[in-house]
């Protein structure tokens, strides 16, 4: 009896932890569907990048601070004593002083050299931006491919769907005496190559999906991204309404541009150098000396003038000019590249839509040539491989068609980050409903 109660009791608590099991397990399993959008926000919060160029514009912008306290005056104090031991012990006395000392170097206010803190603190948030950049560069090719990949393991669903149908026909004609059991070998050997296709697909969006997964927070085993509607994305496009002149809006090209700048605000520095100092001072003696007159306040004035450096100034001048002139010289090279880059990819934007519609042509040719095989496989005027090689052929017709509207939609967020146009991608053809 014992036994028995001891088995319930333990019945009950397996019952218990496999319920919690299951309800909170589910609960963890939820689909979460994410769109591109929310993607390119979350890499953003989750880039340690991001987060370390935060610090340095931080640390950058403290350069601010401490430039703009050299306009005022250095303050310093010393306080001291030494005694005088001449020889005599009626003669021998000591001395003691506080003193104040002030140091006011007027070049940083006249030539104001926290111009240069400031025009650093601009390239960093620019080094920002394109670290931004660089994330959501990698975050949106990974989602578009995963699209990719799902859209054509939707393709290889529809091909086997009819190749197993196909394999039914083939079955019954084979049973019938029509056709022999190599039509359904055959079919069943495509129906095998198609599933590794399958399977080979799928590994990739699970590849692609924990990446994806990593750099943003999302649940690699529930994130379900949002599809794009890429036939109406690429028709919405006109090519010769791409402004290629918006280079001049990329990162690098800006942060160059602040280089630039920053070096010439140097000259400022360097010239801040050649203007006098004020110095002033005061303080206290205590003056044990027996033939003065005793304890004594004492104020000091005067202007400190660099006179002869041995052409380090120059020399520091020269220098400055030939790193801005480098980095004049790197800027002039990026603004050509960047050029050709948005040139080309406006270009080929306009081959991959051509290259789009001749795909679709040759999809109705390729559908109506299927249609006719079937007929014709069912009469016996034509063999099985036949068929399935224009099965096949319009399978991979669908498959490129949609290859090439990613590639198409690739370079357009390649034109939209060059020109830095976060906004455009994150809202590009967006619709609701699961891939």
């Amino acid at each position: 009896m014992t036994n028995q109660k001891s088995e319930k009791i333990f019945l009950m608590k397996l019952y218990a932890f496999l319920s919690f099991i299951f309800v909170f397990g589910g609960l963890t399993a939820q689909d979460q569907t994410v769109t591109l959008s929310q993607c390119i926000d979350s890499v953003q919060s989750h880039s340690y990048l991001l987060r370390a160029g935060e610090f340095n514009t931080e640390a950058t912008a403290k350069s601010v601070d401490i430039r703009h306290a050299g306009y005022m005056p250095s303050i310093s104090g010393d306080v001291g004593g030494e005694g005088r031991f001449l020889g005599s012990d009626q003669y021998n006395f000591g001395q003691q002083w506080t003193m104040v000392h002030g140091d006011w170097s007027l070049g940083n206010l006249i030539s104001k050299t926290e111009l240069v803190a400031k025009q650093e603190l601009v390239t960093a948030k620019l080094k920002q931006e394109k670290t931004v950049i660089d994330g959501v560069s990698r975050v949106t090719s990974l989602y578009m491919n995963v699209l990719q990949k799902k859209k054509q393991l939707e393709l290889l669903d529809e091909r086997i769907a009819f190749l197993e149908t196909h394999k039914e026909v083939a079955n019954s004609l084979w049973k019938a005496g029509v056709k022999t059991r190599l039509d359904v070998l055959q079919t069943e050997t495509e129906i095998s190559i198609t599933q590794e296709d399958k399977v080979r697909g799928e590994m990739e969006i699970k590849n692609s999906l924990q990446e994806l997964a990593r750099l943003t927070g999302f649940n690699e085993d529930s994130i379900i991204l949002v599809s794009v509607d890429a036939a109406s994305l690429v028709d919405g496009i006109v090519e010769n309404t791409l402004d290629p002149l918006l280079i001049t809006a990329n990162p690098m090209y800006r942060i160059l541009q602040s280089q630039v700048q920053t070096q010439q605000l140097r000259i400022n520095d360097i010239e801040a150098k050649q203007w006098p100092h004020v110095v002033v001072g005061g303080g206290f003696y205590v003056d044990g000396d027996p033939t003065a007159d005793g304890n004594y306040w004492l104020l000091q004035t005067g202007i400190t003038v660099p006179i002869y450096q041995w052409k380090a100034i120059k020399n520091e001048k020269s220098q400055v000019m030939l790193i801005s002139e480098s980095k004049n010289m790197e800027l002039q090279d990026l603004e050509r590249e960047l050029t050709i880059h948005v040139s080309k990819t406006i270009t080929r934007l306009e081959e991959l839509k051509k290259m789009l519609e001749v795909s679709k042509a040759r999809l109705n040719t390729l559908q109506e040539s299927l249609e006719l095989a079937k007929l014709n496989y069912k009469a016996g005027w034509i063999t099985n491989l036949e068929l399935l090689a224009v099965q096949q052929q319009t399978t991979r017709n669908l498959i490129r068609i949609e290859a090439v509207r990613l590639e198409y939609i690739l370079n357009l967020i390649e034109y939209y980050l060059t020109t830095n146009q976060i906004s455009r991608i994150k809202t590009m053809g967006l619709v609701a409903g699961n891939n």
